[in-house]
């Protein structure tokens, strides 16, 4: 296996660069073409657009947990964060309310809903977030037997006026954009580049409207993709054939090792895979217990991070049988982190050798190798007590 030199596109990107260098007015963006880059109902098409992650932009839930950050990071909401399960996020715009239209509608049946208003240039009329806090339905939603959390939330510029009503929190689209733009920059390489450069659009349209400082970086991104797709796209075709290389090796060499009679494996393809027992899936309430190795390529030193993933419903009771069985100095004397996150119980990254992967990947699967020796007969254990 070998990989993608990094100095095999150099000349190409250098001269990409030499030319973004030499840029002095940043194109304009795909609304001030079409002279509508101050209109709502656009930014909300876009906004929507890009939370579903049933779209075929590519990004999956990033930018809708990139959003759902920067509302539970806001000081004056109440929102828990992080946000799990998010793949099951329902987006709805122009939400009937029975006494007007919310604009959006995030929500994760019987756990959370967000009702949000945008505001561009018009204010607010009729006191419309007062009758959307009172309404007793969004949509199909029935707010009075809603059990779960709720959020109200207005984005507007941050020197427009406040929102009328009490219960909606008013967050600033700078707030919101700076969020946004952490997809881009910590993702570069890793989504198509035609959603990349929409999504970087979208951002300079809200940066270039709201008269934010500095909006040079995506701007120059927007750039680099849109006059250099060729380039870029053989760059990124390599990256990610490279990473489907890499996550087969895993595979098969998590086979050769562990033997393919009592293991599974589920591929998202160049995202994760993971590898476990049959009788480790739906245990109990229905957590699922899995190895799950994920590689980290668009860095200064690329790594292959291994985790123990014990998730969904269920996943604390059975953490805490595996807790008392193999304690948590116990996983960290063998050099496993314990995380104890929303997925994974215990990581270690193994650094990946771009001139010898092979050698990286085998030394991976021993890792593996060495934490089965550990949690191996502990889980056993657990999923024959929940299966007797």
């Amino acid at each position: 296996m070998v990989l993608v030199s990094e100095t095999d596109y150099r000349a190409q990107l250098e001269d990409l660069q030499q030319e973004l260098d030499n840029i002095e007015r940043a194109p304009e963006t795909t609304l001030e073409i079409f002279g509508q880059s101050r209109v709502e109902q656009r930014w909300e098409e876009l906004l929507v657009y890009f939370l579903d992650s049933t779209n075929p932009h590519g990004f999956d839930t990033d930018v809708l947990r990139a959003f759902l950050r920067a509302l539970y990071s806001h000081g004056n909401t109440s929102m828990p964060g992080p946000l799990r399960n998010l793949e099951h996020v329902e987006v709805s715009s122009q939400v009937s309310t029975g006494n007007g239209i919310a604009d959006i509608l995030l929500r994760q049946p019987d756990e959370w809903f967000v009702c949000i208003e945008l505001k561009v240039d018009s204010p607010e009329t009729n006191a419309q977030t007062d009758r959307y806090a009172e309404a007793a339905r969004l949509g199909d939603l029935d707010t009075r037997q809603h059990s779960g959390t709720n959020e109200y939330v207005y984005i507007a510029p941050k020197e427009a006026p406040a929102s009328v009503s009490k219960d909606f929190v008013d967050i600033s689209w700078e707030h919101i954009v700076t969020e946004l733009e952490t997809v881009l920059t910590d993702g570069f390489g890793k989504y198509p580049s035609k959603s990349s450069a929409q999504l970087a659009d979208f951002i300079d349209t809200i940066q270039l409207e709201l008269n934010m400082g500095d909006i040079n970086q995506i701007s120059e991104e927007t750039v680099l993709y849109t006059e250099y797709a060729e380039t870029i796209n053989r760059v990124q075709d390599a990256f990610e054939r490279d990473k489907e290389q890499l996550y087969n090796s895993l595979e098969e060499t998590f086979f050769a090792e562990f033997g393919h009679d009592e293991w599974a494996s589920n591929t998202r393809p160049n995202t994760y895979i993971q590898l476990y027992k049959p009788e480790w899936r739906n245990i109990g309430s229905g957590t699922n217990i899995e190895y799950e190795p994920h590689l980290s390529l668009n860095q200064k030193q690329p790594t292959i991070r291994l985790r123990l993933d014990i998730e969904h419903t269920g996943k604390n009771a059975i953490r805490e049988e595996l807790s008392s069985k193999v304690s948590p100095e116990t996983f960290e004397d063998a050099g496993w982190e314990y995380v104890d996150g929303a997925y994974a119980l215990v990581a270690k990254s193994v650094p990946l050798d771009i001139e010898n992967p092979e050698a990286s990947v085998q030394e991976a699967i021993e890792e593996l190798l060495q934490l089965h020796s550990l949690v191996g007969e502990p889980i056993e254990e657990i999923v024959n007590k929940y299966t007797e």
